[in-house]
């Protein structure tokens, strides 16, 4: 099976006067929900009705598609756990695809909250203590980059404002595409002139 996840993050500088940035984000899920369908439909993907019985319809969420949807925004799991998920039967691969929709405050809690994964900080421990494999000044540019690594974990990254950034400290970071734990970069691709409403 595949999976898609679609994240809905509005940049603060698109807010108008006393808009909450929370529901206004809520709105774009449920309208990319209510599209989703039948954008894909039209291109070779059939959805599967959900086995999900007895949810809390939302209001937001048009009848014609509700059956497809596993809502987890109206009907939260007793963890917290929120997103909308589809099945899709994908008639051409002949496989199924899962897509998932959140907000970047339903993926923070989901990722970095607590329904996070714990392995991966200890992976990237056990890679650091190798360091000593290449001796130093052996491979100028191993040594630039592992300086450069050991700087950006100086960094306190839960101080960063970052539209699709987030850290709870530095090492339970989400940048969007899941879960790193101590991870020896930043992704810098994030910072654009939508972030912290700066301008160039």
């Amino acid at each position: 099976m595949i999976a898609y996840r679609i994240v809905i993050s509005l940049p603060k500088c698109h807010l108008k006067e006393g808009e909450i940035c929370a529901d206004e984000e809520n709105k774009y899920l449920y309208d990319v929900a209510n599209k989703l369908l039948g954008f894909l439909e039209e291109r070779g993907f059939t959805a599967e009705l959900s086995s999900f019985m007895g949810q809390k319809k939302s209001p937001l969420l048009r009848e014609s598609v509700s059956p497809y949807y596993r809502d987890y925004v109206a009907n939260p799991e007793s963890s917290g756990y929120r997103s909308l998920h589809i099945t899709f039967y994908d008639n051409i691969a002949r496989c199924y695809v899962e897509v998932q929709l959140r907000t970047k405050e339903m993926d923070d809690f989901a990722e970095i909250g607590p329904a996070n994964h714990l392995g991966y900080e200890k992976r990237q421990k056990s890679e650091r203590v190798k360091r000593d494999a290449i001796p130093k000044g052996e491979i100028i540019y191993f040594d630039d980059a592992y300086e450069r690594g050991i700087m950006l974990q100086q960094l306190e990254l839960s101080k960063l404002d970052v539209n699709m950034f987030s850290a709870m400290n530095n090492s339970l970071i989400n940048d969007g595409c899941g879960l790193y734990r101590g991870r020896l970069i930043l992704p810098y691709e994030h910072l654009s002139k939508f972030q912290n409403d700066l301008i160039d």
